[in-house]
């Protein structure tokens, strides 16, 4: 059957090239000489030519007065569906229908749940909201949901309560009796699917390939039951993810009051937390489109009057995981991106020697507003 698909030529959907149309051996996987041009091939192709007039359909659904349309840049590669069955063993998640990056609805509620619970909520969440001091009374209403073992004790907070919806809870009670809403209700929000943006890309071709080096994989296969050592054998394992500076248009459906609300607190999950999978390795991490600081990345010098969206978080002789980055300057020099989207080079030593996409152990030898300066020992403490 495959054989017979082949013949047909790749499709344009990308979903149905990566998965229906691979070029799998007998085992099932793509063998290991044919996987990089494959997915340079996928990589160049381009969306169709229709899909911008679906995409404009759907753009001008949204006509009543609480829906907001926003569109982010994207700042790092993004990920989404890496857990979905493949033969590449790593998934993607793109539209079932026009095959173009998607970022699901759920996990954009589920992202910016956990973010505000544990960026806005209270320092203890242990207490009652009317016990917690007066400083803290008003973060218990980004409070999440409070579980005693497999059991709900107490429902979320006011705020979160309205973005997301509650469930029942053991301390409903407790909460009514102080004139406090409790119970299950549904959230005031609607998620949308955000979309890609056409021709936000160069050739209006989103995806590139990308590589994901495992150097212990033997000690993995083992469950942890032996010893890393130095003698496994890297194990390359090349996927497609979408390219940085694409374009996405999220929406959002609700009160104008709530989802304005909800606008503002997404933007700051995408920018600082990311979306989908790899962001402990920067991955997935979404910026406003005039923030192009971020999207260049640290390696290059933003134009006057550009923002700067953050700056550089860790501290000379912090150590650090980098991953190791194309050239943002296009100059094909070394270079590796830090957890908080940063880009850093070394100086006065040579850089080691891993391939795009792998990740290694460094030591932040200087820091500026533009990035890092790594080390590959741990920097002399100054003396005053």
């Amino acid at each position: 059957m495959r054989q017979t698909l082949r013949s047909l030529g790749v499709p344009t959907h990308i979903g149905l090239a990566y998965y229906t149309w691979a070029p799998v051996g007998s085992d099932g996987k793509i063998p290991d000489e044919r996987r990089g041009s494959w997915l340079s091939e996928l990589a160049g192709l381009s969306v169709s030519r229709d899909y911008a007039r679906a995409f404009d359909l759907w753009k001008a659904s949204f006509t009543s007065p609480g829906d907001r349309l926003f569109e982010l840049t994207l700042a790092s590669r993004l990920l989404v569906g890496h857990g979905n069955t493949s033969a590449t063993d790593v998934g993607i998640t793109v539209h079932h229908t026009w095959g173009v990056p998607i970022v699901p609805g759920p996990a954009l509620k589920g992202l910016l749940a956990h973010f505000m619970d544990a960026v806005y909520g209270p320092d203890n969440p242990t207490p009652y909201p009317w016990e917690q001091p007066e400083g803290e009374r008003a973060r218990a209403g980004y409070q999440g949901v409070t579980w005693y073992g497999r059991r709900i004790a107490r429902g979320p907070g006011e705020v979160y309560r309205a973005l997301f919806g509650a469930p029942d809870a053991d301390e409903d009670g407790l909460f009514r009796e102080r004139g406090i809403d409790a119970g299950a209700s549904t959230g005031s929000v609607v998620f949308h699917d955000a979309l890609y943006v056409p021709q936000s890309s160069h050739g209006d071709r989103p995806f590139a390939a990308d590589v994901l080096t495992v150097h212990q994989k033997n000690y993995y296969d083992s469950s942890g039951e032996g010893w890393p050592s130095d003698y496994d054998r890297p194990n390359p394992i090349a996927f497609l993810t979408v390219r940085p500076g694409v374009r996405m248009l999220f929406a959002l459906s609700g009160s104008p009051a709530l989802s304005a609300l909800a606008e503002r607190l997404l933007v700051d999950a995408l920018r600082e937390w990311g979306v989908g999978g790899k962001t402990s390795a920067g991955y997935g991490r979404f910026v406003r489109v005039n923030d192009s600081a971020a999207v260049l990345g640290a390696g290059t010098r933003p134009s006057p009057g550009s923002p700067q969206v953050t700056t550089p978080r860790h501290q000379r002789g912090d150590r650090i995981v980098a991953t190791r980055v194309e050239d943002p300057t296009g100059r094909g020099k070394v270079k590796f991106r830090t957890d908080d989207g940063f880009v850093g080079h070394f100086v006065g030593e040579s850089p080691p020697q891993v391939g795009l996409g792998e990740m290694v152990e460094v030591w932040v030898a200087n820091v500026s507003s533009q990035g890092y300066t790594l080390t590959l020992r741990p920097p002399k403490t100054r003396q005053r």
